[in-house]
C-alpha cells in the first residue's frame, strides 16, 4: 500500500516538474511587449517602445528618429510658406513629413520594428522611405550582423539577388549590381525580409518591395 502511494506521489511530482519546465520554456519564447506611441500626442509621428531595461538604448534611438522627422516637418512648413508666397506652390497645397511604425516580429531574442517616413514637398507625388530597428538579444543590429558568418552573409546576398533576377515581374529594376547590403530588414518566422524603397527594384507604383532570406543563413 505504501509503495503504491509512493509511486503515485512520484508520478505527480514528475508531472509537476514537467509542467513547470514547459511553462518556463513557453515564457522564454514570448517576446517583450511593444507599444506604438504618438510623439507629442500626434498620430502622424509614431515611435515604438519596447518593455525591458535592455531595450533602453533601442527605445532612445527610435524616439530620436521620430523627433528628427517631426523637426523635418517643421522645416517643410517654412518652405511651404515661401513656396506659396512665390507661387511655386498652389493655394491649399500641403507639405509634410510623417512617420508610422509597426511591430513586425517579436520573440525572446529578436524584435523588429518597421517605420515608414512619408514625405511630400511638391511635385507629382510624395515618397516613402523605410527604416527598421532590429534587436538581437536587446542590441540594435544592422543587416550584416543578422547573419551567422561572413560566408553566410555573402551566400545570403547572392540568394536574394538571384531570387530577384529570376522574378523580373516583381523586381523589374533589379540587375547584377543590386544588393541587399545596407538595407532595412525585419525578422520573420522563416528568416528575414529585406526592404527596398520605391524606385530601387520596382516603379513608384510598385511601392515598397521585399525579398526574403531563409533562416539557414542567419543567427
Amino acid at each position: 500500500m505504501k509503495k503504491w502511494i509512493i509511486s503515485i506521489v512520484s508520478i505527480l511530482s514528475i508531472c509537476l516538474v514537467f509542467s513547470s519546465t514547459v511553462s518556463e520554456n513557453e515564457a522564454q519564447a514570448v517576446g517583450p511587449t511593444v507599444k506604438i506611441k504618438k510623439y507629442k500626442n500626434n498620430r502622424y509621428y509614431q515611435y515604438a517602445e519596447i518593455s525591458g531595461a535592455k531595450y533602453m538604448d533601442a527605445n532612445s534611438k527610435m524616439l530620436k528618429h521620430t523627433k528628427k522627422i517631426y523637426k523635418d516637418n517643421a522645416k517643410l512648413q517654412v518652405k511651404l510658406k515661401k513656396d506659396l508666397k512665390s507661387g511655386r506652390a498652389m493655394k491649399g497645397m500641403e507639405y509634410w513629413s510623417k512617420i508610422s511604425c509597426k511591430k513586425k516580429y517579436s520573440s525572446s531574442s529578436k524584435v523588429s520594428i518597421l517605420c515608414v517616413n512619408d514625405i511630400y514637398d511638391g511635385g507629382a507625388h510624395g515618397m516613402q522611405y523605410v527604416k527598421s530597428f532590429n534587436m538581437y538579444k536587446g542590441k540594435v543590429i544592422g543587416l550584416k550582423s543578422a547573419f551567422k558568418s561572413e560566408k553566410s552573409y555573402e551566400d545570403g546576398k547572392n540568394y536574394a539577388k538571384n531570387y530577384m533576377l529570376n522574378h523580373p515581374s516583381d523586381y523589374p529594376f533589379a540587375d547584377h549590381q543590386t544588393t541587399i547590403a545596407g538595407h532595412s530588414f525585419f525578422w520573420t518566422a522563416k528568416g528575414l525580409k529585406v526592404v527596398f524603397d520605391p524606385y530601387e527594384v520596382s516603379s513608384y507604383a510598385g511601392g515598397i518591395q521585399y525579398v526574403s532570406v531563409p533562416s539557414k543563413y542567419l543567427k
